[in-house]
């Protein structure tokens, strides 16, 4: 009976829990199963103790069970930053606002509608409208009215604020296309520095790992008696520093993982690596165009600079409307309405349909004559923004092309910095090799080779970091030129 109750358990712990290869040998979850069932049959006490041991080291097998890797393309960090970054989705919240006002724009070149109706019961003295008495009575009323206005003229007034909201919309619009470059080009350059990152960590491992292996082969020379135990000394001292070097790149790229994981906000506790991007195949193609031309792509697509310029405008129509105070306007209206009270002898179709119906309209003319200085105040503020925001504007134009010419330099010595490392590299790899193979063959000394692997890690070290810089430097000039897309790079 315990049995029969008691399997189950088991069964359930074994598959919940993540049991250490070490604990069984060799032997898989099912024969752990088979074990346990075996010891039960001889005696159920063991077995229970075997649940309640299981029961204990459940939960720390689940903790010590390490997630799997995620591996991240550049894609996806930036989609995933795109939909998490707070200041963007604050920004298009307000774009659905300004569309709001853009649409009570329009509005205002529609009639307004109102329908308005109203019940009252008096009881005590008061006037009988019949015979205009006053007596102790008790009256009902009911009314309704329908109210129609229309703006014909108010100092252009609606249109400067319809002419406004649209270029704010605009303004708004081009502000959430510059945000998302500014989102795509924080998450790249942060991307690019943990691949930078995972790259260093990468040539660190392989420099510890060629260390070690060159301290064997000149433990074995030594224990022959071709080399000195200071060779040994030597290359274990450089083993010890490789270790150090791999410790700190380790830990600059843990650093530098947990900056982009906060930007794309991701769970910490969910490991990833970024994958290495392919760098387009048209970089040249920015060398050799001349900087006028990058200025005017940049004039022609710079998100910002069109909101400035959309907001000016806005601006500038804001200035125009604030005179329309000072100006004649001309409204029209008309009221239609009816009503049923009870004194009167009549029942209640009859009055609201035939006796009591009335229908009035006409036109209302304001035209002002002083406000107090009011609207000279209003205009005075309005042409100080409008000013402001020509200076922003003329600003940001200048800025634009400084910002050009500026990263238009750095991709270019960027791009010669990369191709230099190339060579670099291969050169120093191919004196790595010819050393190696000349120290096994005792020509060559101890010390030769330490600086010939030194030399390959310096190349390797700077291809990387010339690489990512080439990339850092291909985002920025998107980014100047107003052209950056998720798509600047492909896994």
């Amino acid at each position: 009976m315990k049995r029969v109750l008691l399997e189950p358990i088991l069964k359930i712990f074994l598959k919940a829990s993540v049991i250490p290869s070490r604990s069984f040998g060799a032997e898989s979850r099912l024969d752990a199963l088979n074990l346990g069932l075996r010891v039960t049959a001889r005696n159920d006490k063991v077995f229970l103790r075997w649940v309640l041991i299981l029961t204990i080291i459940s939960p720390i097998g689940w903790l010590s069970a390490q997630s799997p890797v995620t591996k991240l393309t550049f894609e996806e960090a930036v989609v995933i930053g795109l939909q998490r970054n707070v200041i963007l989705n604050q920004q298009k919240n307000q774009l659905e606002a300004t569309q709001a006002q853009k649409l009570n724009a329009i509005g205002n070149y529609m009639p307004n509608l109102n329908l308005t109706g109203a019940f009252q019961r008096q009881e005590g003295q008061q006037a009988n409208t019949t015979n205009g008495n006053l007596e102790n009575l008790t009256t009902d009323y009911v009314g309704a009215q329908l109210n129609a206005g229309l703006t014909v003229f108010n100092g252009f007034r609606n249109y400067n604020t319809l002419t406004q909201s649209n270029n704010q919309l605009m303004a708004q619009g081009y502000l959430i296309k510059r945000s998302t470059q500014d989102v795509v080009s924080i998450v790249a350059n942060q991307y690019l520095q943990v691949l930078l990152d995972q790259e260093l960590v990468r040539i660190a491992e392989e420099n510890l790992k060629t260390q070690n292996t060159i301290l064997e082969q000149i433990r074995g020379f030594y224990e022959v008696g071709s080399r000195a135990i200071t060779d040994v000394y030597n290359q274990d001292a450089l083993a010890k520093t490789a270790q150090v070097l791999l410790i700190r790149a380790t830990n600059t790229l843990l650093n530098d993982k947990s900056i982009l994981a906060q930007t794309l906000q991701l769970d910490p506790s969910q490991p990833f690596e970024v994958i290495n991007p392919v760098m387009a195949e048209d970089l040249i193609r920015f060398r050799n165009m001349p900087l006028d031309s990058l200025i005017e792509v940049a004039l022609a697509n710079r998100s910002d600079l069109k909101q400035l310029d959309h907001q000016s405008r806005a601006n500038k129509f804001a200035y125009k409307s604030a005179l329309s105070p000072a100006l004649p306007s001309i409204s029209l209206f008309a009221n239609y309405g009816s009503f049923y009270y009870s004194l009167i002898a009549q029942d209640f179709e009859g009055q609201f349909s035939t006796t009591n119906p009335s229908l009035s309209y006409g036109a209302n003319l304001t035209i002002p004559i002083f406000s107090r200085f009011q609207t000279k105040f209003q205009r005075a503020n309005f042409k100080v923004q409008y000013d402001n925001s020509v200076l922003n504007y003329q600003n940001l134009e200048k800025t634009v092309k400084l910002d050009v010419q500026r990263a238009q330099n750095n991709f270019v010595s960027a791009l010669e910095n990369y191709e230099a490392s190339l060579a670099q590299f291969q050169a120093g790899e191919l004196a790595l090799k010819t050393q190696q193979e000349s120290y096994e063959l005792g020509i060559s000394t101890q010390v030769e080779l330490a600086q010939a692997n030194q030399t390959h890690v310096i190349g390797a070290t700077a291809k990387a970091q010339a690489e990512a810089t080439l990339l850092f430097q291909q985002v920025l000039l998107e980014y100047a030129l107003g052209t950056l897309q998720p798509q600047l790079i492909e896994p």
